[in-house]
């Protein structure tokens, strides 16, 4: 019997914390050659983005039940927002160029379920709350250089603007993967909308090449379009699909 005959509509829920979206503003056609075949950018007035997305998942749930040892789980990853080459408009969602995690059992099953690229590596996600702001930072080790991430906004959060951009950032509808035989793989990803800390200010110390290769030299020494951190959420991930629908 195959995994895909067992498959439960729902892969994985978890509670999203301190996440963190950075958004680039980048030329579709630079972006394009970087893609698997069958996806393409998703364009928004003439830009695509590309999303450095820090969070930490909690209470996390695989098929229903709870994961033992992998209760709480940072991830760094770099996406790019695509849609299906010859699918409807509506599929838009974020395909991962690398992300990295500090588990090896969820590095696992987004490679073997999802056909993401992904990294384990050790991780330290950090909150400090003060008397008038919040602030969370991502470090993460890729070849024995540190990469950090940091972002600073008021404490008392506030529904996300009313910003096209926002709501692509943050919510994106589907993550597509491919399998070993380079079928394209896309999966339903829920999450409602959630509150988000005004920023104040950023700081990304990240070798982009040295991470991210081509895709990162297109963002070297560029500043975010928009820069978002929000509250906590829970998030629900669906079985995948195969093909552009």
């Amino acid at each position: 019997m195959s995994i895909s005959s067992l498959a439960p509509r729902c892969v994985l829920q978890a509670t999203a914390q301190n996440r963190v979206v950075l958004g680039y503003a980048v030329d579709p056609d630079r972006v394009a050659p970087l893609l698997p075949d069958g996806l393409v950018p998703a364009r928004h007035e003439g830009t695509t983005y590309v999303s450095l997305v820090g969070v930490e998942l909690a209470d996390v749930r695989g098929l229903g039940l709870a994961v033992p040892g992998v209760q709480r789980v940072p991830a760094v990853e770099l996406r790019i927002h695509v849609r299906p080459a010859e699918a409807s408009s509506g599929l838009v969602g974020t395909w991962t160029a690398q992300a990295h995690v500090s588990r090896r059992l969820v590095a696992w099953g987004a490679r073997r379920l999802y056909g993401e690229t992904i990294a384990v590596t050790s991780m330290q996600p950090i909150r400090r709350e003060h008397a008038d702001h919040v602030e969370v930072t991502y470090r993460f080790d890729w070849r024995g250089r540190e990469q950090r991430i940091r972002v600073r906004g008021e404490r008392a959060p506030v529904p996300p603007p009313p910003d096209a951009r926002a709501h692509i950032l943050l919510s994106p509808d589907w993550r597509f993967g491919t399998a070993r035989d380079g079928t394209l793989l896309r999966a339903r990803i829920k999450r409602p909308a959630t509150p988000v800390h005004r920023v104040q200010e950023h700081h990304v110390t990240v070798q982009w090449p040295a991470v991210y290769g081509d895709l990162g030299q297109l963002l070297a020494n560029r500043s975010p379009t928009l820069v978002l951190l929000s509250s906590s959420a829970p998030v629900t991930l669906h079985w995948r699909t195969r093909g552009q629908g």
